[in-house]
């Protein structure tokens, strides 16, 4: 079967969010003490996880660092951000070869929403899933709620586009392949130990993969 619907999460993929991500998770972390380490690591997977993942906090404590983060990041962060070179090239062109692409993100939807519209994205997707919770979705649950809107097609009908391991994982769970564009923000091997389907590093290279699944 041909792939007809491109999932594409934002941070790190559709956009470079990283200014704002990076400058509002270090001053978060440090207003409980915490240091943040290598703020690449938080561009991508979902928050809490990260914090967890990277920071050794227990849940409780992420989440009063993720409501700090997310005063920061509304009051500004979420604007320190751009279209990754040829993203919007890449749209367009999937669109006019019948594709359907959707966003799959872990990021809270008032904040997708705000930089989809700043840009004029939002018109590119049949839909937006995104973080609906106050405590964070997992990467799988997102790819779940952006299959349900668009009317549950078969796996095989469907590939992710993402940054890190958490969308190939997250599109694994529903047997769905990952392209991962290598935009600087995974270590070293990152992808392949996932079980990444393949890697670009552009978005010419998104479009000829993604093409080459019709």
């Amino acid at each position: 079967m041909n792939v007809r619907y491109v999932l594409f999460d934002l941070d790190g993929t559709l956009f470079d969010t990283s200014p704002g991500i990076k400058r509002c998770v270090r001053a978060a972390l440090a207003a409980f003490g915490y240091d943040a380490g290598d703020l690449n690591r938080f561009i991508g997977p979902p928050f809490l996880d990260a914090l967890t993942e990277f920071c050794g906090l227990s849940r409780e404590q992420a989440l009063r660092v993720k409501d700090e983060y997310r005063r920061l990041y509304g009051a500004g962060g979420v604007d320190e951000c751009a279209p990754m070179p040829g993203a919007e090239q890449c749209l367009q062109a999937l669109r006019a070869a019948g594709l359907t692409p959707a966003v799959a993100t872990s990021k809270p939807r008032p904040f997708a929403m705000r930089v989809l519209e700043r840009f004029g994205f939002e018109k590119y997707f049949a839909c937006i899933a995104a973080d609906d919770t106050p405590t964070g979705t997992g990467k799988a649950e997102v790819v779940a709620a952006a299959l349900r809107a668009l009317g549950d097609p078969p796996p095989q009908a469907c590939v992710m586009v993402g940054d890190r391991k958490y969308d190939v994982l997250g599109a694994a769970a529903h047997g769905i392949r990952c392209i991962c564009y290598a935009s600087g923000f995974a270590a070293a091997g990152e992808y392949e130990a996932a079980g990444a389907w393949k890697v670009v590093t552009d978005f010419a290279g998104v479009r000829d993969a993604v093409l080459s699944l019709r």
